[in-house]
């Protein structure tokens, strides 16, 4: 038996895991390229943290492995933090096969409402953002208030005689919280002041923690050497720039001096880190901190799961990652819409099989279908809204500056649902127009667009009601050009074997979500969930209840209460879709 690990320190831990002889990939790829290493016939071959694996490493090892007659067992999260060179094959593997054991009793929370959470977190489902919430492990802020709680809490954690990690999204904001920890530890006395400077642009003397980030088998200590992501305690920083160490929070004293050359290209402090350096790692804390939402799922789902107390997240909603003409006064950020964000957010690289896969889905999706469908349909009745316009009073220099805006687009898909909704759109136009105080207006469709929603609310709408395309997207009439009338069609129709196919596909494979229509006679079961999957399919829902959170953004919500009316007229006794939903509006974070 052999053990293998893309990471030296992986290796490692394997190695005293198991007792075996282990060996990173890269160098058991060298030695094997060179014919020095060979499996043999039956030989098992485990490769853990096998998310990590490049794919072609992964390829050549089990084709050697298949021609030896040895057998390859891969161990890994493929929901984890995933290969840094082309990767995808080990969660490829995972999701092409039935049969691929997985471990459901997760041990290392000491609370149990956490080892559920993560399990969500793992899979992106939006609704453990709620139990987070729940149990005060969410603190939100702008960027510099969250910057000093979480360091302040990992402080104070340390204080206690705990051990725990501060984890950050970007290598600046590590350094930053590295040149905060270090120059807090000399003015305590815990560090020396003088020390020799590192590859990260901070400097480390005695009493410093700092993190190797390359293998040098050169530099051996006791039956070990030096590998990427070992820590170190410093004991004397050198006049010649070299640093002498001595392990991490390790019992024995035996010290190794890290050559100048080595100091200043391979070695950081280690106070903060980031998810990909913490991954592997278990601590009694873990303090995560989030500054934007362009983190991803797998980043956050190992940032909140080093702790066995505790895992929290501080998260700014300052919009801080932005630059100045990037920010958004209609928008706010919070919390909840910060994490919500992420969970949607994938990272993990895929092979180039699920890549052409999913690129096909994505493009046949009806989040797709519906966006070419409205640009289609904002090209093909522009006349229309035009002649309205003209109706009501606007003037032609107005009308044409108006059509060149983004919010002229917002404005006619808001007309078309309104316009679905049953409400005379070739009245309320050019009724709303004339109402004059429109001189000088800097948006004026975002004030024509308020305007008719605020009087499209006092009223009742007809009966008489233009049909939903897949029970979402607000059909466009009074298309007379024969090309974009075809191109309008093609789309509806895409959008309804889209449709049928995704509800096919749900009654024969259940997901979670589908619990919600157990109990209910056939024809209502199908109608329910052909609303929640387009829903679904329509916004990128992946929680396991059927619509998910409440949205703020008022074309989804519009969607969401269409939706969730729906399924309630199908249950009379529940009054909402989504579990925790009331509780939920009530958020503020």
């Amino acid at each position: 038996m052999i053990g293998l690990a893309p990471s030296a320190a992986a290796a490692d831990v394997l190695a005293g895991d198991l007792g075996i002889s282990t060996e990173n990939t890269a160098k058991w790829l060298h030695e094997h390229r060179r014919g020095n290493w060979n499996l043999t016939p039956g030989q098992l071959v485990i490769i853990d943290e096998a998310s990590l694996a490049g794919t072609l490493a992964l390829d050549t090892i089990a084709t050697h492995a298949a021609e030896a007659g040895a057998k390859v067992l891969l161990v890994g999260d493929w929901a984890q933090l995933a290969a840094v060179d082309a990767g995808g094959a080990f969660g490829m593997v995972v999701r092409d096969r039935d049969d691929a054991p997985e471990l459901t009793d997760v041990r290392r929370f000491r609370n149990e409402w956490e080892k559920h959470a993560s399990l969500g977190l793992r899979i992106g489902d939006t609704d453990v953002i709620d139990t987070y919430l729940d149990h005060d492990r969410i603190t939100p802020g702008g960027y510099e208030d969250i910057l000093e709680q979480a360091y302040q809490a990992w402080r104070a954690d340390l204080a206690a005689g705990k051990a725990s990690v501060l984890i950050a999204e970007t290598l600046d904001t590590v350094s930053e919280l590295n040149t905060r920890a270090r120059t807090d530890r000399i003015l305590a006395g815990d560090v020396a002041l003088d020390g020799v400077r590192l590859h990260d642009g901070n400097e480390a003397s005695r009493g410093d923690l700092i993190i190797t980030r390359q293998n040098d088998r050169r530099l051996a200590l006791g039956r070990g050497w030096l590998k990427n992501g070992d820590r170190w305690t410093v004991t004397r920083a050198n006049d010649d720039g070299s640093l002498t160490v001595r392990r991490a929070h390790s019992k024995w004293r035996t010290t190794i001096t890290l050559p100048a050359a080595y100091v200043t290209e391979h070695v950081e402090l280690g106070y903060a880190i980031t998810a990909h350096r913490a991954q592997g790692s278990t601590v009694d804390t873990a303090h995560a901190i989030v500054h934007s939402p362009e983190m991803t799922r797998e980043s956050l789902y190992v940032a909140m799961t080093r702790g066995r107390e505790s895992n929290r997240a501080y998260i700014a909603t300052d919009e801080h990652h932005l630059e100045d003409h990037q920010h958004r006064d209609d928008l706010q950020m919070t919390a909840r819409s910060v994490l919500y964000g992420i969970l949607q957010h994938v990272g993990a690289e895929h092979s180039a099989h699920e890549t052409i896969t999913t690129e096909q889905d994505m493009w046949g999706s009806l989040a797709q279908l519906a966006a070419e469908y409205d640009t289609i349909a904002q090209e093909a009745q522009q006349d229309r809204w035009v002649t309205l316009l003209e109706h009501g009073g606007l003037t032609p220099q107005a009308i044409d500056e108006l059509v060149e805006t983004d919010s002229f687009g917002i404005l006619t898909t808001e007309l078309r649902r309104l316009e679905a909704d049953g409400h005379d759109i070739n009245d309320l136009l050019p009724r709303i127009t004339r109402a004059g105080g429109l001189d000088g207006v800097e948006d004026l469709g975002s004030l024509l667009r308020y305007r008719v929603q605020k009087v499209a609310a006092t009223y009742q709408p007809s009966a008489r009601r233009v049909s939903l395309i897949a029970g979402l997207v607000p059909r466009a009439t009074g298309i007379t050009d024969p090309a974009m009338r075809q191109a309008l069609q093609e789309r509806e129709q895409l959008m309804q074997q889209r449709l049928d196919a995704l509800t096919t596909t749900a009654i024969e494979r259940p997901e979670p979500w589908m619990s919600i229509v157990d109990g209910l006679d056939p024809d209502a079961r199908a109608t329910a969930v052909r609303v929640v999957a387009a829903y679904r399919d329509r916004w990128g829902i992946t929680s396991t209840s059927p619509l998910g959170p409440v949205p703020d953004d008022d074309a989804k919500r519009i969607d969401y209460e269409r939706a969730r009316g729906l399924l309630a007229s199908h249950q009379p006794d529940q009054q909402d879709a989504s579990p925790g939903a009331q509780q939920r509006r009530s958020r503020t974070l």
